[in-house]
């Protein structure tokens, strides 16, 4: 464990070194995908939870993965300014060898729920291609999502971030998971009753997801958080946009590892650390979509 802490902490400096030293566009095919230190789970007392949360790296984006709820916990990548044409191609999702819960495709089979991605295909393929946009059709990629939620708001903010974010600010860093309630119980993966006698794994579903965006100004980091929940939709108000419809979800980053257990920034100086995690975004970066 203290060898896995070490670790942790050389890449979440390694990290911020590597982007706040540089002055110009970045290459974003070479950076890394984590701002700030990749993400610890604690327990209350503060103490680093048990190792049942793994981290998994793929060649763009980063997973930590509770094997417990058989979810990623946290992901994190960058989106890059770098627009290629044409939309994401779709692969078939496939199993992770990595971890012991081994969660396949079928588990969602007849169950109602989406596989919803955490590293979007989209931003992935729009920024690192076709290769990068099949490492994304893998399971512990994804949680459990309905319809509704999966190409609602979720799909909104994914695509201001990508269209708008990652371009205008040369590049931002997210970091994106899932939210459990256990106070409400553990809600899983169920098969409708015509498919009752398929084998079925407990797939948690989540509660809310959270999504955490950094961008550096003159070298300083400022954030938009986001909680949603799983059963939120937002309403198409005339006249509003979906800048404006998603602003209602902004929150603070210290609200989330509240609800989550997960410790950001931590690799951040303290001071600035705290300031980052306390704020709240008064509105979105940008007036409109």
């Amino acid at each position: 464990m203290k060898r896995l802490i070490v670790l942790l902490a050389v890449i979440g400096l390694l990290t911020i070194g590597g982007r706040a030293q540089g002055s110009s566009t970045p290459d974003c095919r070479n950076c890394n995908q984590v701002y700030g230190g990749i993400p610890l789970f604690r327990t209350i007392d503060g103490a680093l939870a048990s190792d049942s949360l793994v981290v998994l790296e793929s060649t763009n984006f980063i997973v930590g993965y509770s094997e417990d709820r058989m979810n990623p916990l946290w992901v994190s990548y960058r989106v890059c300014p770098v627009t290629p044409e044409g939309s994401a191609p779709s692969f078939g999702w496939r199993l992770d060898t990595r971890t012991s819960s081994r969660v396949s495709d079928t588990d969602y089979r007849y169950t109602g729920y989406q596989r919803g991605h955490m590293a979007p295909k989209a931003t992935i393929f729009h920024c690192y291609g076709d290769n990068a946009t099949r490492d994304t059709f893998v399971l512990t990629n994804a949680c459990p999502q309905t319809p509704e939620f999966n190409n609602g708001p979720w799909k909104a903010l994914e695509e201001l971030v990508r269209r708008r974010y990652g371009l205008l600010y040369e590049g931002v860093w997210v970091t994106t998971g899932p939210i459990f309630d256990d106070c409400n119980g553990r809600t899983l993966l169920v098969k409708d009753e015509g498919h009752e006698d398929w084998c079925q794994k407990p797939v948690e579903v989540p509660d809310a997801f959270f999504k955490i965006i950094i961008d550096l100004q003159d070298g300083v980091p400022r954030a938009l958080a986001f909680i949603i929940n799983h059963d939120q939709g937002y309403g198409y108000g005339e006249g509003t946009t979906s800048t404006e419809r998603l602003s209602v979800f902004l929150t603070s980053i210290n609200e989330i590892e509240s609800l989550t257990g997960l410790d950001f920034f931590w690799a951040l100086e303290n001071e600035l650390e705290a300031t980052l995690e306390a704020s709240v975004a008064d509105s979105m970066w940008l007036a409109t979509p």
